[in-house]
């Protein structure tokens, strides 16, 4: 029962509401900067739709559109550059996680000396420029907390800034943004919410506030996940989806993550590989790993994915759901093993090294602690 819970950003959740960005932002001040990828927001109307809203509202904007899928620090020193240049007043991310995690990263650089990659693994003091943030996928629930991961192309560390200045001021959630979400991306995004509040629920960290939204989030992509995959035009699906998604913003927020991203990490900073699809590769083999300390949650895990288990041990019912897990994990079309992405025997030792060097407090924090061994063991079996 010990927790502190301190979340300042102002959520607005709803269809439409991207269209009065303008409104809701000109508090911040006359120019901003937004932060975007190389294209989707463009393709799909995003970035003409933000920036009508925010022209009628009489603020001045400065695009810069060149983050990549797994953010890199070199990148956003690039931003930080452009926004001093320009002079701008507050920082706008528009699109999925890495935009948003990159306009929180660029507005904190802003304040500080030096590049962005000293910051990370931390959580720094020091003011950041006020930052607004635009979700357009159901994925990271980044524009509910203070999390920016990045990754240090130099070292190949992916880590976060986690500095109590990049809470967002104002997060627009609106679900019309997803309807055009490719299938491929709203599984990896769609799996990475049911990691944040897997990992959330299972955490040593986790406590009595963020217990219930991590299973309501899991409950909630469990009913609705595959039918946004399948039907993505469904704006229920999608609207559920952006709920599940941003409630476990806040519990990731609340308790943290632990060996899932621990292990997944390494992944996508050597391979560039989709987030929640490095995830989903060494799940199963963590959750087998994590049994015999977390049986009794993880039987309430499989419970959501469907497992009845009437007259079985937590243990028995916990394995029945990994199986239920790997199962709803293939309907998805989500890879289950990491050779999938080219790894082999051969690459174990550098990606267990940077897991344990970058990652190691959510080697603390997993239900059954984790030590480099397990992390060499984990990923042969995730082979």
């Amino acid at each position: 029962m010990d927790f502190s819970y301190y979340m300042p950003a102002h959520l607005i959740f709803g269809r439409g509401k991207a269209k009065e960005t303008g409104a809701y932002v000109k508090s911040l001040g006359n120019k901003a900067l937004i932060v975007t990828g190389r294209s989707s927001a463009k393709k799909a109307g995003f970035l003409d739709l933000v920036t009508k809203s925010l022209e009628k509202e009489g603020i001045d904007w400065v695009l810069f559109d060149e983050i990549e899928p797994n953010p890199l620090t070199t990148t956003i020193d690039k931003g930080v550059k452009l926004a001093r240049e320009n002079k701008v007043d507050f920082v706008i991310g528009l699109g999925g996680g890495s935009p948003m995690d990159s306009a929180k990263a660029i507005a904190f650089g802003v304040k500080q000396e030096g590049s962005i990659a000293d910051y990370l693994g931390a959580q720094p003091a020091g003011e950041a420029l006020p930052i607004a943030l635009i979700t357009t996928t159901a994925g990271t629930g980044s524009e509910a907390n203070k999390n920016a991961v990045l990754t240090n192309p130099e070292t190949y560390a992916k880590k976060a800034l986690s500095a109590p200045s990049t809470y967002p001021k104002i997060s627009i959630i609106d679900p019309e943004l997803m309807l055009t979400v490719p299938k491929k991306v709203t599984a990896s995004t769609g799996i990475d919410v049911f990691f944040h509040c897997m990992e959330s629920y299972l955490s040593k960290r986790s406590h009595p506030l963020s217990e219930p939204l991590s299973l309501e989030g899991m409950r909630l992509v469990v009913e609705n996940l595959k039918g946004a995959y399948d039907d993505g035009r469904n704006i229920e699906y999608r609207e559920r989806m952006a709920w599940a998604n941003t409630i476990a913003g806040i519990a990731i927020n609340l308790a943290g993550n632990c060996g899932i991203h621990a292990l997944g990490h390494p992944i996508s900073a050597y391979y560039d590989i989709p987030h929640g699809e490095t995830l989903a590769s060494v799940s199963l083999a963590f959750l087998r790993f994590s049994i015999p300390e977390a049986a009794e949650k993880l039987a309430k895990v499989a419970r959501i994915l469907g497992v009845k288990g009437e007259g079985m041990s937590d243990i028995e019912v916990a394995e029945k759901g990994i199986e239920a897990f790997e199962t709803f994990l293939k309907s998805l079309d989500l890879p289950i093993r990491i050779s999938a992405f080219g790894i082999g025997e051969e690459d174990i030792e550098k990606l267990a090294q940077n897991a344990y060097n970058n990652s190691f407090h959510n080697f603390k924090s997993s239900p059954r602690e984790m030590t480099l061994d397990d992390a060499r063991k984990l990923y042969i079996e995730s082979l």
